[in-house]
């Protein structure tokens, strides 16, 4: 089947490691040209020459400098505007994910925002309008499955990514017949390196928590990026303003009583 993703123009973020590299390295094999967004230059520039992409982009997105520095030099990589935006730069800022909401500082609520929302806002306010004019255009925002079932801990992150999602329905009715679709991604618990170093001590509970999961197990980025590959993709032109759980059933098992 052709996605029809040849020669299209995409940024995906926070793709030195993780989702985004899942994502990154998907698309560019389906022939986009990809750049690759990250903190650190070293590990966004292998990441880059691993999967061919056209560039990448350094900067950090939690202040409008930053966004403003990702975008021109996205644009610069890729010889024209943003076409495909995958907005994945994120993570608990703070740390909180052992603490209840009201030992959580009003500090680390707006740096959870900082860092898993309003990047998202200011990248689609510098690259929405391009897609527009163009008549074509796709947002893929990635959140997560506690967004939609938040823990009891942790809420100040889970709160930020349910900002995300409440983001993506409102961008996706405000673009209606301009050709421009946006979706939330929400994956559950994912083999990465950032999940992996919070379990290190004891990596039996890793094993826990891939067993709470219905389908038996914690995903791998890859899956995350088939998805994103469908939203990103001719095939989803009739969707939007969607979230798409990707989570092993987490989030039916959360609403599950039984």
């Amino acid at each position: 089947m052709d996605l029809e993703l040849t020669g299209r123009r995409a940024l995906v973020t926070g793709s030195s490691s993780g989702i985004g590299e899942g994502i990154a390295r998907m698309l560019a094999a389906e022939g986009c040209a990809v750049v690759v967004h990250g903190r650190n230059r070293e590990r966004a520039e292998q990441v880059a020459a691993d999967i061919g992409a056209a560039g990448v982009a350094i900067a950090d997105l939690s202040t409008d400098e930053g966004a403003e520095s990702v975008h021109g030099q996205a644009r610069s990589a890729l010889g024209g505007n943003i076409e495909i935006l995958v907005n994945n730069a994120g993570g608990s800022s703070t740390g909180n994910t052992a603490k209840p909401p009201v030992e959580i500082s009003a500090e680390d609520w707006i740096s959870n925002y900082h860092a898993n929302t309003l990047p998202a806002v200011r990248l689609c306010r510098l690259a929405v309008p391009d897609m527009v004019a163009a008549g074509f255009g796709r947002v893929l925002n990635v959140s997560s499955a506690v967004a939609v079932q938040p823990n009891n801990l942790g809420s100040d992150y889970s709160g930020a990514k349910a900002a995300l999602n409440n983001f993506t329905v409102s961008l996706a009715g405000s673009l209606k017949s301009t050709g421009v679709t946006v979706n939330t991604i929400t994956p559950g618990a994912l083999d990465t390196p950032m999940l992996r170093a919070g379990f290190a001590e004891d990596l039996h509970k890793l094993d826990l928590l891939g067993a709470h999961h219905p389908i038996g197990r914690i995903g791998r980025p890859d899956e995350i990026a088939r998805a994103a590959l469908f939203l990103a993709s001719d095939a989803a032109r009739f969707v939007t303003g969607a979230e798409i759980p990707v989570d092993g059933g987490i989030g039916a098992r959360l609403h599950d009583p039984g």
